[in-house]
């Protein structure tokens, strides 16, 4: 190749865009972590601290999930391992 055609290569390549941050899925999360779901409209919003989380006993790609508002309620939850664990639909 000439030094022409790589000038050309050199201008045609799109400049390398930053690496997005990597997603928190329901495999990363452990037991006293706080998980986020922002959905409008939803009776669920809010910060959630998880105080349990196992395997589900017949699905093996699933979690069973017990979390915990600041107001106390409760949330038995079944999330897919690979699914993401913070949840914000408003960004």
């Amino acid at each position: 190749m000439t030094v022409q055609q790589l000038d050309l290569f050199a201008i045609d390549t799109p400049p390398s865009a930053p690496e997005p941050a990597p997603v928190r899925t329901w495999a990363d999360v452990r037991r006293g972590q706080q998980v986020t779901y922002n959905v409008p409209g939803s009776p669920w919003r809010g910060t959630w601290t998880v105080r349990r989380i196992e395997r589900h006993p017949a699905a093996p790609y699933a979690f069973l999930a017990d979390l915990v508002n600041d107001d106390g309620r409760v949330w038995l939850s079944c999330p897919h391992r690979d699914a993401a664990a913070d949840v914000d639909v408003t960004q």
